[in-house]
């Protein structure tokens, strides 16, 4: 039987960037079944999405086929029950994980912060996740999301970065959210009146650094609104908790942010590391100029539509947020660059790179 199975392990876990990019990839690849746009060497081929007996899923799909089995959860699930369920389909994992020993695999490694940054993970999650990768970019077919990251990941693993796919993020899910416009008044902000960050406090995310970056500035009329799982009372041992410049509005919904993002100042984004990148995009289909960290993978994610600041250097930071200020016609400048690097991205787009790493791992088994 010709058949493409996924690892829905990712319909279990909560909703960040990885599971954002498996949700919408999945959903792009059942629109182009639901409409005939594959390549002719799929026609015939059944598509199933796996995940385990009892779990909550979410996902609405039409030509792609749910399937529940086995007990259990996690990587254990993975490792016995997807294996031997999928052991003579492509199994195709999202999540960079899978089943050690399948012998037709894809997996898409996101990044290698764990490795960059070990400082933010326990030493058996270290330990679990450099096995994973040690095997699964041996065994494997593996993809990223950013040529960045199949650099960082051939030098992490030791293997040959050219051996290693590259399918990118997008942002349209993002440009297709309606706004809440009731956001504004309930934090008891001005239109343009406020920078927004949306981050955690892992450490690569930085936003400590940018939290104090403003409050050094003393930008007059502005606040710092910061969105996720970020409380004041985090920041009181370095003497910065919520004031009347700084709010910590916790995690929002898709249309919140939005609609803080279209009437923000500017997005702040200064992580220090990442894979790709998908917060500045985001912010951009909202008409929302960008100042980011100065890495690669956010160069390569946002080419000239950014303002670009130095991650580690507050003057830096604190100088981007002053000339947005100040330029009126750099704000508009950036959105319309904005809008032309957008057009470089699109989940269509990434399914099809998606189809094309398939074909080739069947035309190499032909």
């Amino acid at each position: 039987m010709d058949r493409i199975s996924i690892n829905g392990r990712f319909l279990t876990q909560p909703l960040t960037g990885v599971q954002r990019f498996a949700r919408e990839l999945t959903h792009a690849l059942d629109r182009k079944i639901g409409a005939g746009t594959l390549p002719a060497s799929f026609r015939g081929t059944q598509w199933r999405i796996l995940v385990p007996e009892g779990a909550e899923v979410d996902i609405n799909l039409t030509h792609i086929k749910l399937e529940r089995r086995g007990r259990g959860a996690g990587h254990l699930w993975e490792q016995t029950t997807l294996a031997r369920a999928t052991r003579g389909d492509i199994l195709v994992g999202f999540g960079g994980s899978g089943p050690l020993l399948h012998p037709r695999q894809l997996v898409v490694i996101h990044d290698v912060t764990i490795f960059r940054h070990p400082e933010a993970f326990g030493r058996g999650y270290r330990a679990l996740h450099k096995l994973l990768g040690f095997v699964l970019t041996r065994r494997a077919q593996v993809a990223t999301v950013s040529q960045f990251s199949r650099r960082e990941l051939g030098a992490v693993f030791g293997v040959p970065s050219e051996g290693i796919a590259v399918i990118y993020n997008a942002p349209d899910h993002f440009a297709a959210t309606v706004p809440d416009p009731t956001i504004m008044a309930r934090l008891g902000l001005a239109e343009r009146g406020f920078f927004v960050l949306v981050g955690t406090l892992k450490p690569n995310k930085n936003v400590d650094f940018a939290v104090r970056a403003f409050r050094e500035s003393a930008l007059p009329g502005q606040k710092l609104v910061i969105v996720g799982g970020i409380h004041g009372h985090v920041f009181k041992g370095g003497g910065i908790a919520e004031a009347d410049d700084l709010i910590f509005a916790g995690r929002l919904s898709d249309a919140e942010v939005a609609g803080l993002e279209r009437h923000a100042t500017a997005f702040v984004f200064p992580s220090l590391y990442e894979g790709f990148g998908i917060p500045p995009l985001e912010a951009m289909t909202q008409d929302c100029p960008v100042l980011a960290a100065d890495i690669p993978a956010v160069r390569e994610a946002c080419g000239e539509a950014t303002l670009y600041f130095d991650p580690r250097s507050g003057e830096s930071l604190k100088g981007a947020m002053r000339a947005i200020l100040a330029e009126p016609g750099q704000r508009e400048a950036l959105v319309t660059a904005g809008h032309a690097n957008l057009a470089r991205f699109s989940w269509e787009k990434s399914a099809e790179s998606l189809l094309s790493i398939l074909a080739g791992m069947r035309s190499k088994e032909a």
